[in-house]
């Protein structure tokens, strides 16, 4: 039995640590820059790197808004570059959490510049989807890296099984991909001003259908978010019933799809509301969580696999 003293305990102790701490600075900094958005504070400071000039800027309300997106944007890298010199430096045998802990500094390092290139294009709108693109792919990597080093070492090679259920790839990769796509469109729904063009809910404008560029956008988005829970919820329960052995699947199947079911509830509040800028907050935070939990998922089979490969 490994004793707490020895220094693999220590140092997997500091990399559970650091990745817990990463992965809630990059989930803080997700539900910032929706605050951000939402409340119009994105040109709080109109020139960057600094703030109106200054290190310190002034304290108005827009202005701390978006400083303190940026100072948090800071101590996220900072995170980042920590975990990758703790897994270079004391995990380069695990390669997966190598790969993964290097993939999230070039990622958090191409959010920071997009970050910028924000401010300085004034908000282009395509531009905030790219950078809120690839802040969902830095999370889904430092999600990765927390279940590596949770996941408990298997010692008894007859208790590790194969996948069975068919074609289980396609199905995780078209997970991955719809739900990536679902946020992504719900960013390209409010940049083109499409936001809250349907003021009512489940109908638009009392169609299921309405005539309108804006008014199509919005409503295929709710299209699409009915759609990949019918998919999501088809599919996780596919691996249930044939992989229900793989610890941790069933948890994230769970919490996968309740996220999905509160998201589309809160979707409907949203509109009832007129829009509340505080429940747009609540509705990319959950976005986010939707994905933390389908990559934590994904990474249970994918982990499961790659044991039973190796034994």
């Amino acid at each position: 039995m490994e004793r707490k003293s020895s220094p693999e305990f220590t140092s997997r102790s500091s990399l559970k640590l650091l990745s817990i701490i990463t992965l809630i600075s990059a989930f803080s900094q997700v539900a910032l820059g929706g605050y951000v958005r939402s409340s119009e504070s994105g040109l709080g400071c109109p020139d960057w790197p600094l703030c109106h000039g200054q290190l310190i800027p002034p304290m108005e309300f827009h202005t701390v808004i978006e400083y303190s997106h940026r100072l948090n944007a800071s101590l996220l890298m900072l995170f980042v570059v920590a975990l990758f010199v703790i897994s270079w430096v004391k995990h380069r045998d695990a390669k997966s959490v190598l790969i993964l802990t290097g993939s999230a500094v070039g990622l958090v390092l191409s959010v920071a510049i997009l970050g910028g290139i924000t401010v300085l294009t004034e908000l282009a709108w395509w531009v905030r989807l790219i950078h809120l693109t690839l802040a969902e792919l830095l999370i889904g990597t430092i999600v990765g890296v927390v279940w590596l080093a949770f996941s408990p070492k298997v010692t008894n090679s007859d208790t590790l099984r194969p996948i069975y259920t068919p074609k289980w790839k396609i199905k995780l990769w078209f997970i991955a991909i719809g739900l990536l796509l679902l946020i992504v469109s719900g960013s390209y729904m409010v940049g083109t001003g499409a936001g809250s063009s349907c003021a009512s809910w489940p109908l638009c404008r009392g169609e299921l259908f309405p005539q309108g560029s804006t008014y199509a956008i919005h409503m295929g988005h709710r299209y699409m978010a009915a759609l990949m829970l019918v998919i999501t919820g088809y599919i996780g329960w596919s691996f249930i019933k044939k992989d229900g052995h793989i610890p941790g699947l069933k948890r994230a199947y769970m919490t996968l799809i309740h996220s999905m079911i509160l998201q589309i509830i809160i979707g409907a509040v949203l509109v009832w509301s007129g829009f509340d800028s505080s429940l747009k907050t609540i509705h990319l935070a959950l976005a986010t969580l939707i994905w933390v939990a389908a990559i934590y998922l994904i990474s249970c089979i994918v982990q499961n696999n790659s044991r039973y490969s190796k034994a």
